[in-house]
């Protein structure tokens, strides 16, 4: 009965269930390492021996965490700056980002309603299904909310492409929008993170 008035709530459950173990685990882990101190000069000859694959891997398992979160939201940005610096963090975050929301634009063209209540219940879904249906202005929206660090993207882009947005202004929204709400987002976590430890007493 649940899978066929609900075809999304097993998969919303088991998504649920991984964050929730996930987010545990990654919080005892880091509270660990960063009490006990990173050795930043072995990681950076770690991640030279393996070349092109660190970057590579970096965005498959962020691009993946994203969709069933092994990792917690947002987590993989911070982890970026810590593992490759600002710098180089900023571009593979950025292309995470697009690389997302371009795969959760062609799921919702490609297979319709059924991808997005894999990550939203009928009623957020319904919620906002009801917003695009009914506003004027979503591009001028959707554009707004791709430059917010916040904003639920992947629903948005799975939205957009429900709502029948050409991949050409999809592709220029992202491309342009992404680098802002990529830095603030991981940036502001890892600031976050800091500032926790230091309260805690974990981090000088």
């Amino acid at each position: 009965m649940t899978t066929q008035t609900d075809p999304g709530a097993a998969a919303r459950k088991r998504n649920f269930v991984i964050s929730i173990v996930s987010t545990i685990v990654f919080g005892a882990l880091l509270v660990w390492i960063l009490h006990k101190g990173l050795d930043t000069a072995a990681i950076q000859k770690f991640l030279e021996n393996c070349g092109p694959l660190a970057p590579v891997l970096f965005i498959a398992i962020s691009v993946f965490s994203s969709y069933v979160p092994i990792v917690p939201m947002g987590s993989m940005g911070s982890i970026g700056i810590v593992l490759f610096g600002p710098v180089m963090a900023f571009f593979y975050n950025y292309a995470t980002s697009v690389i997302n929301c371009t795969l959760g634009f062609w799921l919702a063209k490609r297979y319709g309603d059924r991808m997005i209540l894999n990550i939203a219940s009928p009623k957020t879904y319904a919620r906002y299904r009801h917003w695009v249906q009914t506003t004027k202005h979503f591009t001028l929206v959707f554009t707004i909310c791709m430059f917010l660090p916040v904003s639920p993207d992947i629903i948005l882009c799975m939205l957009a492409g429900l709502n029948g947005m050409s991949w050409g202004r999809f592709l220029a929204i992202i491309l342009v929008s992404r680098p802002v709400s990529s830095w603030v987002y991981s940036t502001g976590l890892l600031k976050g993170f800091e500032w926790i430890l230091k309260t805690l007493h974990l981090k000088q």
